[in-house]
Formats: C-alpha cells, sequence, structure tokens
C-alpha cells in the first residue's frame, strides 16, 4: 500500500520512483495518487490498484507492507495493522518518527527527494522480508499492534487527558 497523504500527493515524481522499485520488486500494489499525475507512475500494471483516494485502514489490513510520508495517521494506522514501513518523511515530525521506526526494526527511512529506485527497491525487500529476517523486529510490531487494537488512540489520548489510565 502506497500513499503520501492528501498534501504531499503532489510529489508523483517520489511515487513514480516508488512506482518502478515496486515493478522491480514483483508485488502487487495499491497506490493513493491523491493530485498527483498518474504518467509519473509509468505503465501501471493490471493488478495494480490507483485511484485518487483509497481506504486506508482497510487496504492496510491486507497490506504486507507500506509506503508512506510518515504522516502520525498513516503511520498509526499502519502500526496498527502490523505493517512494516519504508518511510519517505518529507517535514516536521515525520523525521522522527522514521528514524523511531527505523530504530525499532519496524521501517526502512529513505530521503524522498534523493532516494534512488534501487535504494526504494531494496527498503521494499527489506520490509516485506521482516517476518524470516528480523523475527524479534517482527514480533515487535505484532505486539504493539496488538497494543493498539487492544487500546485505540482516542482511548489513550482520552486516559493520558483525564488521569484515567
Amino acid at each position: 500500500y502506497v500513499s503520501f497523504g492528501s498534501f504531499l500527493s503532489v510529489r508523483s515524481d517520489v511515487l513514480g520512483r516508488v512506482a518502478e522499485a515496486l515493478r522491480r520488486v514483483g508485488v502487487r500494489a495499491a497506490i493513493a495518487l491523491g493530485s498527483g499525475d498518474r504518467a509519473d507512475l509509468g505503465e501501471v500494471p493490471s493488478d495494480w490498484l490507483v485511484r485518487e483516494f483509497l481506504p486506508q485502514v482497510t487496504l492496510l489490513d491486507a497490506a504486507t507492507a507500506a509506503v508512506t510520508h510518515g504522516g502520525n495517521n498513516s503511520v498509526t494506522e499502519a502500526m496498527t495493522a502490523g505493517v512494516p514501513v519504508v518511510v519517505l518523511p518529507f517535514s516536521t515530525d515525520q523525521f522522527a518518527g522514521a528514524a523511531a521506526l527505523e530504530r525499532t526494526g519496524v521501517g526502512v527511512a529513505l530521503a524522498p527527494n534523493t532516494a534512488t529506485v534501487d535504494e526504494l527497491a531494496e527498503a521494499l525487500r527489506h520490509v516485506l522480508d521482516l517476518p524470516t529476517r528480523d523475527p524479534g523486529a517482527a514480533g515487535r510490531l505484532a505486539g504493539l499492534a496488538a497494543s493498539l487494537r487492544e487500546t485505540p488512540g482516542r482511548a489513550r489520548a482520552h486516559a493520558a487527558l483525564t488521569g484515567r489510565g
């Protein structure tokens, strides 16, 4: 599953490199194009789903990996689904989140403006192979996903604000 959110979807140049990496890895993809230019994706395989907007939570529940800009909602939803991520942070808190995901082993962070197709393909292979390559990280991701499903963010925030947690 690939999405850069509603604001950063204009970076179809980066989406184009991600699409080429996905083709090289040989996986099916669902790409939320947003306001990006579909032509920048190159030839779209017939088994890919490319739309302006996609139901992110539903697709993450069926995904094996995600490529994201690292926005809080996207990362939280990927972690809740237990999906490792390739993070291409563009601004603000996305950099710290990307570093944390990489540090815990459940994601790979790359610079969106300079990441090559080869680097993107290697990052995709890395997260797709997480269960066999790093069972410890896969276990941490599964535990985090279970925890987030048990106590969703809104309940965590309420508990933190009211002191009932």
